[in-house]
């Protein structure tokens, strides 16, 4: 025998790619104790991460037989509960607010905000990229004390 297929533990794939579907490339190499280049390749050759869960063909029970397709299985299956649970929520939620009397918008960033959160729900200008500007001032105590002194004497 040669030395080299003697020294070397045998390695369950199934197993390794199990953990890269859960918990990534990475985190599965080093838990096996195998190279990340190495799992990284197989995962690549064999589309670990890019396979989906296999097709439920309207049948009540789903045959799975590997550990990796019963795992991409049941995120399938969860994704659909959180999603379903999620909209139903959110019904919930508009119905009851369109029943209370509208917001008081007594300022401009009230009215941004609101106008913002209207874009994000109704898709406007989502052909567009989003950009988001955050101006931050630095001042000192000095300006700061002055600030407030011309306050003061405006009123």
């Amino acid at each position: 025998m040669n030395k080299k297929t003697q020294n070397k533990p045998t390695v369950d794939r199934e197993s390794v790619r199990l953990l890269a579907i859960e918990l990534g490339v990475r985190k599965a190499a080093r838990r096996c104790g195998l190279s990340e280049d190495r799992v990284r390749k197989w995962s690549s050759h064999y589309k670990w991460l890019e396979q989906s869960a296999p097709k439920q063909q309207e049948a009540a029970v789903t045959v799975v037989t590997t550990p990796g397709d019963v795992l991409l299985a049941t995120h399938k299956e969860l994704e659909a509960k959180t999603k379903t649970a999620l909209i139903q929520t959110t019904a919930k939620a508009a119905t009851h607010a369109a029943r209370k009397p509208p917001l008081d918008v007594s300022n401009t960033s009230q009215l941004r905000d609101l106008a913002q959160s209207a874009a994000r729900i109704f898709g406007w200008g989502s052909d567009k990229p989003g950009v988001q500007l955050n101006q931050q001032f630095v001042i000192t105590q000095e300006q700061l004390e002055q600030i407030r002194q011309l306050r003061a004497t405006e009123d």
